[in-house]
């Protein structure tokens, strides 16, 4: 006999497979490096707020503040993080069972989860080559039966960014019909990449930011709509009554203080010399077949078939993410960029592994050294 519940479950609802996140896949460990949080976290400190009280309708601080840190004229709304951001957006311009949204795979899995939850289709367009590059004519070609186009840039999980002359492309194509969004979850890491500026030539465009990467708020759930009041007039209409409780409002806006965006970007500054120091070292390991470009705060590497990266830094305590299941992703591990302790540990179980396979293949060839 079915249950209630069972009877009332939309069918989109019981096909849905959840969200895979770092945290629900978990995973014992000592080395966290899945999930691309900031590893080393920066004091913020806040104050005492009047907890008895509801929140601002709408954190209006919060978002000046952003604005004045971002200098964009375009309207700002803070939201309960990019995730947020992205089921308001395909809530509020998409009807389910009819329209459809466009994702450039490989790429955030959110997108496409938050659609099928909402029985809203999902269009692939998958990104060309190794570079991972935007396909322009694939991208409008799809636009023309969608609502919404969603790109990654810099995109997560291969690290890139996206050339601003193809974002343009798409955008000119799709003036009149389609919304782009564009998340910039990651552009801290690579500023001068934005392209926020462009929603002053371009109504269609909507870019969705967040301070739970380079900001290293993860757990407060802060991120940014930054769109035309064209949109934001609508979005505004699903928005949930409190959106933001106080004790966030208030990290956030000592996060977002003159002190408090120098710490940000010192400790962005040291994490991308990190992170480069970390990619040319791991391009040394005879079984490592790529180290892709990063414009983020991870690495994505691709390892030569057969080695069992994932598992085997599993096996020492150290937890990556396995990108496999993407089939342009195979042999792919992306593995965040933590303090330089946690990099050495990575490296030091690397290199153990490197001596591990050859001392392997020496003794099945018969060599002895």
């Amino acid at each position: 006999m079915s249950s209630v519940a069972e009877k009332l479950a939309p069918e989109a609802i019981k096909k849905l497979i959840p969200y895979q996140s770092a945290r629900r896949i978990g995973g014992a460990g000592r080395i966290w490096l899945n999930a691309n949080e900031l590893e080393q976290p920066i004091d913020y400190v806040a104050g005492q707020g009047q907890y008895h009280r509801y929140p601002d309708f709408m954190p209006s601080e919060v978002a000046k503040a952003y604005q004045s840190y971002s200098e964009i004229k375009s309207p700002v709304l803070a939201v309960r993080g990019a995730d947020e951001a992205i089921d308001l957006l395909i809530r509020t311009f998409c009807q389910p069972g009819k329209d459809n949204i466009v994702v450039c795979t490989p790429t955030y899995a959110m997108y496409e989860f938050c659609a099928e939850a909402l029985s809203v289709a999902t269009l692939p367009v998958p990104l060309l080559g190794d570079e991972f590059e935007l396909n322009v004519e694939g991208v409008i070609s799809a636009a023309k039966v969608a609502n919404v186009v969603f790109l990654c840039s810099p995109n997560n999980p291969t690290g890139n960014v996206l050339a601003r002359k193809d974002i343009e492309r798409i955008l000119e194509a799709t003036r009149d019909d389609t919304l782009v969004v564009v998340d910039e979850a990651y552009i801290e890491f690579d500023w001068q990449q934005s392209v926020a500026d462009l929603v002053l030539d371009y109504p269609n465009l909507v870019v969705i930011r967040t301070l739970s990467k380079a900001f290293g708020l993860a757990s407060v759930r802060c991120g940014f709509i930054i769109a035309d009041d064209s949109v934001m007039n609508y979005v505004m209409k699903l928005i949930p009554p409190y959106p933001m409780p106080d004790s966030s409002s208030e990290i956030v806006l000592k996060a977002l203080s003159e002190q408090g965006i120098a710490q940000m970007r010192e400790a962005t500054h040291q994490l991308i010399a990190r992170r480069d120091w970390f990619a040319e070292q791991v391009t040394g390991f005879a079984w490592i077949e790529t180290v892709y470009a990063s414009a983020t705060n991870f690495v994505l590497l691709r390892t030569k078939p057969g080695i069992k990266l994932f598992d085997y830094l599993l096996s020492h305590g150290i937890v990556t993410r396995d990108q496999g299941h993407e089939l342009a992703l195979a042999n792919c591990v992306r593995i965040t960029i933590g303090s330089q302790a946690s990099m050495q540990d990575v490296l030091e179980a690397m290199n153990n592994y490197s001596v591990s396979n050859t001392n392997e293949h020496n003794e099945s060839k018969g060599i002895v050294k």
